[in-house]
């Protein structure tokens, strides 16, 4: 899962993360984050419209919330919208927006996990597992937290969000456990999830992490239609 976190108080942004962070741990959800200190930010950032949910603050300096998530729905936008204020005011402004639940701050960690439940509930999450093979040992990985997969040496490295995993498998046989979208291979060597790409660049896609993936010199062309058509069709659900 994707949660987009955007309030111009860094203070708040943090106690957000942490809840993410929680939660993630204790429901065996990975949870990415993007984090944003003003709407026109995130109106300007291509990846955060990949979202499966964003925190929308009401009151910042610039654009309300409400007017933001008035945008990003004009833009296609069909991600969970939770917004987070210090009263009311604006509760009626969540029905246009299809808004999944209103937060009031100090935002608590019940009334985060309500937000969390409901947010499941309209996104109907199904986790899908791949079985790898550590060691010795069959462990199955939540597929939407692996990152990127490459070789090197004679490793199959795993990168994913709670850290490295190497495994005794080729590159070949995970992508076809994998089975397409959102992964793609990219290069030899490298297997993406389309889902952890902040851009496309001339050569190769660069990870939200800051690592630039390079992309395959046959096929080049394709690779590239593939990924913007992904990028798109997630902006249109």
């Amino acid at each position: 899962m994707l949660a987009v976190i955007c309030d111009d108080r860094a203070a708040d942004r943090e106690i957000l993360l942490g809840f993410c962070a929680r939660y993630a741990k204790e429901k065996h959800l990975p949870i990415a984050n993007l984090e944003f200190e003003n709407a026109g930010a995130l109106l300007n950032s291509r990846e955060a419209r990949s979202a499966d949910v964003m925190f929308l603050d009401i009151y910042m300096d610039g654009a309300l919330g409400v007017d933001a998530a008035r945008i990003l729905r004009g833009k296609g936008y069909r991600g969970a919208l939770v917004f987070i204020a210090t009263s009311t005011e604006h509760y009626a402004d969540g029905f246009d927006v299809e808004a999944a639940h209103y937060l009031l701050k100090p935002v608590s960690w019940d009334a985060f996990c309500e937000a969390m439940r409901r947010v499941q509930n309209r996104m109907q999450i199904t986790t899908r597992r791949v079985r790898v093979i550590v060691g010795r040992d069959e462990v199955d990985i939540d597929v939407s937290g692996i990152k990127y997969i490459e070789v090197y040496g004679h490793k199959t490295v795993l990168h994913t969000i709670k850290g490295e995993l190497a495994v005794n498998q080729s590159l070949s046989a995970l992508e076809k456990a994998l089975g397409g979208d959102p992964f793609l291979r990219c290069y030899r060597y490298f297997i993406v999830n389309m889902d952890f790409v902040k851009r496309l660049n001339k050569d190769g896609l660069l990870m939200q992490d800051g690592r630039e993936i390079p992309l395959s010199r046959d096929g080049r062309a394709a690779l590239k239609s593939r990924y913007m058509a992904y990028v798109f069709a997630r902006m249109e659900e």
